[in-house]
């Protein structure tokens, strides 16, 4: 996935989110080498984790009290990453 972050920074909707989904989808069944968590509970356990790190941190810039389809599309494309 192209500038991952550029991607996400422009969700502004549910059909951008939903694109997102797609893209992401997409992303692992052309390139699942590329992820770190490929069984569901493996990515389940790394968003949780990123969340709970990612909230502790000084640069944390989400507010966890009302995410948007940005912040999900983050824990999301995390879950990928994360370990």
């Amino acid at each position: 996935m192209e500038n991952i972050h550029k991607q996400i920074e422009k969700i502004k909707s549910k059909d951008d989110f939903l694109t997102f989904l797609n893209q992401l989808s997409k992303d692992f069944r052309e390139n699942s080498d590329e992820w770190e968590n490929k069984p569901a509970g493996e990515y389940i356990e790394a968003m949780a984790s990123w969340i709970e790190d990612y909230s502790a941190c000084p640069n944390n810039d989400i507010d966890w009290d009302s995410p948007d389809y940005k912040t999900l599309a983050k824990i999301l494309y995390m879950g990928k990453i994360y370990e």
